[in-house]
């Protein structure tokens, strides 16, 4: 199989963000694992020792044969339990007071590593920097289509199969490869954060469906389209379908390579030493001709990250490399909020201002197109209702009206589905509109509606668009508002208001104080034609609510 190039010089894909932190740590620590292995070499062995070994499942295989054709002095008297586990439930070992946790661990990425010095406050020793190497890589069937030119237009690519970056190393590389090509302005930052909303909305409709990255490329194999994958995993399966092989490409921008370390995770007290010692000796084991040889068999890189023989995968590929270490928290941050569904209530304003002319056009028949546009943003897990708002709308002092009550979009209202039934409610706005703007009385009622149900498992939020002031004078002040909005948060059970302001009639002032008491943003669509555009990025600024806890 003859997969395409990427472009540029090889350069050595050693660790990216915290290098500097892990390759001091293997300066500190590479003569006494040289040590080690030299003297566990030098004798024959009385007894053996038992060392667990957690191992990413794509590489567990050929370790375990590795170990299983070694002799037990060159293994340094050590019997080895190996067990094939995701990287995610090994850092979650070791976050914790899991007595399961491994003694020794390779993971697909050091990405892993630095993500355990996040939770547990300390980096764990290396006894090898890099087993093997591998990069993530976009599978299809067809290879008369050109590669994409940058990660980002990989990422842009509409129907574009990916896995969870919160579990996936792949996923996570190819994110992380876009925002490299940003730092040197190949891309634009921003861009990327826009591609990954899509993306992670599409990832939250389809989570239970297989997504790793072997699953996704015999997705490609059955249904045709593109995955983000692993060059390993596009040779082993080629491997075993020759007959109907699968093409890769990777931007020739280059990719950001995964390197599976060999860390030493054992607790601290009399089993480290034991531990580092094993470590040691499997370094040594896994760095002979025989060991390399069939990780390169099965599809891995040698830990140089030289190209694999007999045209197999994408051959020489630059590697990316991320120099600001907070992309990568950033990026995992808002990917797992944005995939979250959604549970919001819209609230939009009916006040008699919303009559105005805009063009050809009034700014309610705007909000409306807009609605009603943004509703296909919505997936199928989303809960949501929608109110009405005006001064004494919803009967005596009650500004606000319920349209269609919060639920899941699945329910069904009045005989239609919930969707629908919303639609139709956008649809009769126009006939609502009269009277002045009770924006704090309602704002607080949404808030008070919205946290009454709160779902820890969504994203609960109000959206509202409203194109003038607060004028109900028996309602609160916006002081007043703003300090039982505060009072009322829950930081365990945060509820985001989101605000849109509808020309330069609305109060922006106002409108950002009520979003900000919340973690939430405010826009303001200075011209009633950019109401669409304002609507769909108050529906993706979920990733606030993050900042609002």
């Amino acid at each position: 199989m003859s997969g395409r190039h990427g472009t540029g010089s090889r350069t050595h894909p050693a660790l990216t963000w915290g290098a500097v932190v892990v390759v001091a740590v293997v300066v500190v620590v590479g003569g006494y694992f040289g040590v080690q292995a030299v003297r566990a070499g030098s004798a024959g062995c009385d007894g053996t020792r038992q060392v667990s070994l957690a191992v990413d499942p794509t590489i567990a295989p050929v370790i375990t044969d590795v170990l299983a054709q070694s002799d037990e002095v060159s293994r340094g008297c050590t019997d080895f339990e190996v067990r094939a586990e995701a990287p995610s439930d090994t850092a979650a070992e070791l976050a914790g007071e899991n007595t399961n946790r491994p003694d020794l661990w390779i993971p697909d990425s050091t990405l892993w590593l630095l993500k355990t010095l996040r939770s547990t406050g300390a980096l764990p020793e290396l006894a090898k920097s890099s087993v093997a190497n591998t990069l993530p890589v976009v599978v299809s069937q067809d290879d008369s289509l050109p590669p994409a030119v940058t990660w980002l237009q990989v990422l842009q690519k509409q129907g574009q199969r990916i896995g969870d970056p919160l579990t996936s190393s792949a996923s996570l590389a190819s994110i992380l490869g876009a925002l490299a090509e940003s730092e040197v302005a190949i891309t634009d930052a921003n861009a990327v954060s826009a591609a990954l909303v899509p993306m992670a909305q599409d990832f939250g409709r389809i989570a239970d469906t297989p997504h790793e990255v072997a699953d996704l490329v015999k997705q490609v194999a059955t249904d045709g389209g593109t995955s983000v994958s692993t060059e390993q995993s596009l040779v082993a399966y080629n491997d075993a379908n020759p007959g109907a092989p699968l093409t890769a490409s990777v931007p020739p921008t280059g990719s950001y390579f995964l390197n599976f370390p060999l860390a030493v995770t054992a607790a601290a007290g009399p089993d480290y030493d034991r531990a580092k010692d094993a470590g040691a000796s499997l370094s040594s084991v896994l760095s002979t001709k025989s060991a390399t040889d069939a990780l390169t068999a099965a599809g891995f890189r040698q830990s140089n990250g030289t190209s694999l023989p007999d045209g197999k995968g994408v051959g020489s590929a630059a590697s990316l490399e991320l120099k600001n270490p907070l992309a990568i928290e950033t990026t995992l941050r808002d990917w797992a909020v944005l995939a979250l569904p959604l549970r919001t209530l819209v609230v939009e304003d009916v006040s008699g201002s919303m009559a105005a002319k805009s063009g050809d056009s009034t700014r309610i028949a705007l909000t409306v197109d807009a609605s009603l546009g943004a509703n296909s943003l919505f997936s199928d897990q989303t809960e949501m209702g929608l109110w009405a708002f005006s001064i004494g709308l919803g009967g005596g002092n009650q500004d606000f009206r319920e349209l269609v009550p919060l639920g899941p979009v699945s329910n069904m209202v009045d005989g239609v589905p919930q969707r629908e039934a919303i639609l139709s409610a956008i649809r009769t706005l126009p006939s609502l509109v009269g009277g002045g703007t009770g924006l704090y009385d309602t704002t607080l009622a949404a808030f008070r509606r919205v946290k009454e149900g709160y779902d820890p498992n969504y994203v609960n939020s109000v959206i509202i668009l409203t194109d003038g002031a607060n004028e109900d004078a028996g309602s609160p002040s916006l002081d007043e508002l703003l300090a039982t909005l505060q009072r009322e948060q829950d930081p365990v059970r945060p509820i985001v208001i989101v605000t849109v302001g509808i020309t330069t009639d609305a109060d922006p002032v106002a409108l950002q104080k009520i979003s900000a008491a919340t973690g939430g943003t405010s826009y303001i669509a200075e011209d009633p034609r950019d109401i669409p555009e304002v609507f769909v990025k108050a529906l993706n600024s979920r990733t606030e609510r993050v900042g609002g806890q």
